[in-house]
């Protein structure tokens, strides 16, 4: 910004300047030979009074060269009865067509210009006077003049820059303190406020960034508030699943109704602390989407097994580590096989497969059902089937986004849905998260609802 207020300051003063000096050195010009013309008319007045007495040769020429254009050869007297005394230059022609239109004019010659003058003599006779004016007297100091309206416009044209840039250096620091301030605001820390400074309109940006910030920050806290206390009301009947499930009789129901309440224990527990936690300090944690991906194959591989239904699942490749944690993986692949599982027969055939590139890696899901009826619509937020709640496929949409990748539904071969689970990876994986150790919960019974 600062470079194009620059060569527009430069532009547009360059061209005001050329049409200011343009016309001055023309003018300079002009005035110069002028100045020029008038002294050779003066001096060919002067030689006038002397030529119409004038009766001898001699009293002309020591006239002429008492004068300082005589004594440099550029004045001459051209006399009926005498003849040319002094040095002539100009055309005898231009001579006979001034005698014989008794007006005085000026012929062009090499080295200069040259003036002649007629004058009435007695006896209807006329006398031409000739004055040679030499081009550099026609041109004395224009080249200084030229020259100096030039250095003026050159430190005009430089001033003018000079102001342009100390106007855009102005903005443009305003403007950088936006942006440093959107950057932080986007990187999570939204207690960033921007001074306003600069342009009216600038200054109008800054403040409604702030009041942006500021109204960013009163939503979150309602958000977590809400959460917060979301999960808190839930721990009420929670804890009435866990007494009922504790006087149940001993054996495998409830062992696993135990793993259940557990489970939900535990996630309603990570909402309270992310909730109370602060953006900034979160941190980014890193898994390996390939020991994911066996894990809940595995686990839903065998309710595969149980229920007879056709399953494919290949071993995904090793070492793709994606910035997301563990269980935000794991959810996202729970709700998209279990949806395979809840909206397809049992007879309907799945398959997981793990490819990678350089930049990312994607889980494609896909069976032998109905498929989506509408996938655009199945994509959009909070739409889904009559008996699902929609938020399935948002919870992977915003794993997808979150990682840098996409999350795609669209038709297979056999007919069915394909879903694409496409994930960034990291390329450094210096500190990749480790498997949690709390594994007990994974095994479940239950299934995410799409």
């Amino acid at each position: 910004m600062r470079r194009s207020y620059v060569m527009v300051a430069l532009a547009v003063t360059t061209l005001v300047a050329l049409a200011f000096v343009i016309p001055l050195a023309l003018l300079v010009h002009s005035a110069v030979q002028d100045r020029a013309m008038r002294e050779a008319e003066r001096q060919a007045l002067g030689l006038s009074a002397v030529v119409v007495v004038a009766t001898d040769r001699e009293l002309v020429l020591n006239s002429i060269m008492s004068t300082r254009a005589g004594q440099h050869g550029e004045l001459a007297a051209h006399l009926p009865a005498l003849g040319t005394v002094g040095v002539t230059r100009a055309p005898a022609g231009a001579v006979d067509r001034v005698r014989q239109r008794e007006t005085a004019g000026t012929v062009g010659i090499e080295g200069g210009r040259v003036y002649l003058r007629p004058v009435a003599l007695p006896q209807g006779l006329i006398a031409v006077i000739e004055v040679f004016v030499p081009a550099t007297s026609l041109s004395a100091g224009v080249g200084t003049a030229v020259l100096v309206l030039v250095a003026e416009a050159i430190v005009l044209v430089g001033l003018c820059m000079f102001l342009a840039d100390r106007l855009a250096a102005r903005i443009v620091r305003s403007i950088r303190d936006l942006a440093r301030t959107a950057t932080s605001l986007g990187g999570g820390q939204l207690h960033a406020r921007v001074r306003p400074s600069g342009p009216r309109e600038i200054e109008e940006v800054g403040t409604a960034l702030n009041l942006l910030a500021d109204r960013f920050l009163e939503l979150l806290a309602k958000e977590r508030a809400l959460a917060a206390n979301l999960s808190h009301r839930l721990r009420v009947p929670l804890t009435a699943l866990r007494l009922n499930t504790d006087a149940l009789p001993p054996g495998d129901d409830r062992e696993r109704q135990l793993r259940v309440v557990a489970r939900l224990e535990h996630e309603i527990s990570a909402v309270i602390s992310e909730a109370s936690r602060p953006l900034a300090a979160r941190p980014r944690l890193h898994c390996d989407l390939g020991a994911v991906v066996a894990d809940r194959t595995a686990f839903w591989g065998a309710l595969a097994e149980d229920q007879g239904r056709p399953w494919q699942a290949d071993p995904p490749p090793a070492g793709i580590t994606v910035p997301a944690a563990w269980s935000r993986v794991t959810e996202a692949l729970d709700v998209v096989l279990g949806n395979v599982f809840h909206h397809t027969g049992e007879d309907a055939a799945c398959r997981v497969v793990v490819t990678r590139d350089a930049e990312s890696a994607t889980v494609t899901v896909d069976d032998a059902g109905p498929g989506f009826a509408d996938p655009e619509a199945a994509l959009a937020r909070g739409v889904s089937n009559a008996d699902s709640t929609g938020l399935g496929l948002d919870i992977a949409q915003r794993l997808a986004a979150d990682t840098g990748g996409t999350f795609t539904v669209s038709r297979n071969e056999w007919g069915g849905a394909r879903v694409s689970l496409t994930l960034g990876v990291v390329s450094d994986e210096t500190a990749p998260a480790t498997r949690p150790r709390r594994r007990w919960w994974r095994r479940l019974a239950g299934t995410h609802s799409a």
